[in-house]
């Protein structure tokens, strides 16, 4: 339930970004690394507090980020666009994302 909860939840936050910032692939970049930040942070959090099995995980982790985040659309839009330029979007996205999710875990311990 919690996943199903969560997931509507980012699915509806995933939309919302797309409103705000119409290009695809910008958007696509954005909440791809904040939900990689995010996600870094929430499991610090939860293992400072020896929560690490509670129903936070499946609410925000699976649930909220999984449908916030978007790796078919990434897959895609690196497909359909030029080599060069898709070979550098691919490699700004996962480096950008492993960088956010240092900086999510480094905050969440420091918090």
């Amino acid at each position: 339930m919690a996943v199903l909860v969560g997931g509507g939840l980012g699915a509806g936050a995933r939309f919302g970004v797309s409103l705000i910032i119409p290009s695809a692939i910008l958007g696509t970049f954005i909440v791809n690394v904040l939900g990689a930040g995010a996600l870094g942070y929430v499991l610090a959090r939860l293992r400072l507090a020896g929560r690490s099995r509670s129903v936070t995980v499946p609410l925000l982790g699976v649930g909220f980020l999984g449908a916030f985040t978007t790796f078919s659309s990434l897959a895609v839009q690196l497909v359909e666009g030029p080599f060069l330029l898709s070979l550098a979007y691919g490699v700004a996205s996962l480096a950008a994302g492993i960088l956010a999710v240092m900086m999510g875990l480094t905050l969440g311990r420091r918090t």
